[in-house]
């Protein structure tokens, strides 16, 4: 079973050594890789955990699916998650070791919602009006989707704000069936 709280105190030991040893884009690369990889073949996780199989087995496994390389900070910390059981913990812990990088770096990924497609240079526009209110560098992950009928719906860092018409339509609507007296 995936512990949350066990997932955090491994990432932040993880990206505490990586800074400590000057790794951090080299991790943040290799473990994103390697993240991606168990995501596509569950297998792996499966035949890590297997108890029959003896822990050199494993160890020796691990050496040869991580990327050719990779950081032996990142081969000795995958070996410790096998050895704790934590190994099924990777892709959390990917996801707060990148967001710890992020902090790290003052990078802000901010998934935009639209009806249409932006054009380059309203993408361009949105950028810059983000990183200038948010004071981080910003990265746009595009997504269409024509149920919005107009406007924008932006996503990052746990906040949600939603300009778009559909929402809007959606409150006058209820203003309009629900009058205060």
């Amino acid at each position: 079973m995936i512990d949350p709280r066990a997932g955090v105190r491994y990432a932040r030991a993880l990206f505490g050594l990586a800074d400590e040893r000057d790794q951090l884009d080299k991790i943040e690369k290799d473990l994103e890789e390697t993240a991606r990889l168990t995501a596509r073949h569950p297998e792996i996780a499966n035949l890590l955990g297997n108890t029959t199989i003896s822990r050199e087995e494993k160890e020796d496994f691990i050496g040869k699916i991580l990327p050719s390389g990779s950081s032996s900070l990142l081969v000795n910390f995958i070996k410790v998650l096998v050895r704790k059981k934590r190994f099924r913990d990777l892709s959390l812990i990917q996801e707060r070791f990148h967001r710890l990088y992020e902090e790290k770096k003052g990078l802000q990924k901010v998934r935009v919602e639209s009806a249409v497609a932006l054009t380059g240079a309203l993408e361009e526009k949105l950028r810059r009006a983000l990183e200038k209110k948010l004071d981080l560098k910003v990265t746009l992950e595009n997504s269409i989707n024509p149920a919005l009928l107009g406007g924008l719906v932006l996503d990052f860092d746990g906040t949600r704000i939603d300009g778009s018409y559909r929402t809007a339509l959606e409150g006058l609507k209820q203003t309009l069936l629900n009058p205060r007296k």
